[in-house]
């Protein structure tokens, strides 16, 4: 008589440890993705020490923490997501987590860098009430041939004082 190995522990441990889930059957293909290759540091912005100065949750934690939950959804997604309470603590208009302004703002105390192409969407995620992450999207009407990822921020800057579209 053989003894019967399929219902050992080692082996549903084992099992259970391999994954399950196929490329082909994920939703990658909506996540948002961040690039920071047009990153630029020069003040007003700051650069990712100058995040890291605290000990414990720094901003360059928060960030990250914030990257990690912005990543799980496209960007379309953020354009709705609304965060804080609005103007004059609740009253007005809440602003989402992502705001595509489209032009560079026009009254910003930073400057469109040389290396950033003129033709895309500047815009703006919040990381939390001052501090945010300036920086661009491809539009759809730029993606005619599909050669773009029209799902990507580019992060351009990092505000830590709400500089980049000051109202």
């Amino acid at each position: 008589m053989t003894k019967d190995f399929s219902k050992a522990p080692k082996q549903q441990s084992f099992l259970s440890s391999i994954p399950q889930v196929f490329l082909r059957d994920s939703d990658i293909i909506n996540r948002s993705k961040f690039n920071f290759s047009y990153f630029d540091s020069n003040p007003p912005g700051q650069d990712f020490v100058d995040w890291n100065t605290t000990e414990g949750n720094s901003k360059l934690v928060k960030l990250v923490n914030k990257l990690k939950e912005f990543t799980r959804e496209p960007l379309s997604y953020w354009e709705y997501q609304k965060i804080g309470k609005g103007k004059r603590g609740g009253k007005g208009k809440r602003q989402s987590c992502l705001e595509i302004y489209k032009a560079f703002p026009k009254k910003s105390a930073f400057k469109h860098p040389p290396h950033v192409p003129e033709d895309v969407w500047w815009g703006r995620f919040r990381i939390d009430n001052d501090t945010r992450l300036a920086g661009f999207v491809i539009p759809d009407s730029l993606n005619q041939n599909n050669e773009y990822d029209c799902n990507t921020f580019y992060v351009v800057f990092l505000d830590d004082s709400h500089l980049f579209y000051m109202t």
